[in-house]
């Protein structure tokens, strides 16, 4: 195994340990009358769950398939891993934000959005760790964060991007 595959295969690691520490404390303290679980400062973990989802897609998917850095001529296998390690995490933070929604009154309404892009980022994912590139996929999950977003601010929650740590 090459220098760079145990640099890589260390990032991975890393970024994987950091979403499950981060989901630790994220857990349901309690359960409503209705059965649904009762999650303190639901919108606030859900816009710092989908914060950190959609800024590892930006940063890790989206801005290096728009730079051309997943042509066949320019591609590099590290950008690839990070983009799949990227999809896995945001996949991650996007179930955890689905829970914080579920919990919401307010933000109740975004279950199918925040479903719609969770399923584009498990597609990506599964596709990049098969060193696959989907640009379709890439281009329909970004829209599906950008609806998110736009119906997240109309429902009074900014969703921020917020970089991860790098892989």
């Amino acid at each position: 195994m090459t220098l760079r595959a145990r640099v890589a295969a260390a990032a991975l690691v890393l970024v994987l340990a950091f979403g499950a520490v981060a989901a630790t404390g994220c857990g349901s303290s309690g359960s409503g009358t209705s059965g649904t679980p009762t999650i303190h400062f639901a919108k606030t973990k859900f816009l710092l769950h989908a914060g950190l989802a959609f800024g590892a897609f930006h940063r890790y998917i989206y801005k290096p398939y728009k730079n051309g850095g997943f042509r066949p001529a320019s591609q590099h296998k590290a950008a690839i891993v990070k983009a799949g390690a990227a999809g896995l995490f945001a996949y991650h933070e996007t179930k955890i934000a689905l829970q914080d929604a579920r919990a919401s009154k307010v933000l109740s309404r975004l279950l199918a959005p925040v479903l719609a892009v969770q399923t584009g980022l498990r597609s990506i994912a599964t596709r990049l760790r098969g060193g696959n590139l989907d640009a379709s996929g890439i281009e329909s999950t970004n829209g599906a964060i950008n609806s998110l977003s736009a119906q997240s601010k109309s429902a009074g929650a900014t969703i921020t991007d917020h970089t991860p740590p790098a892989p």
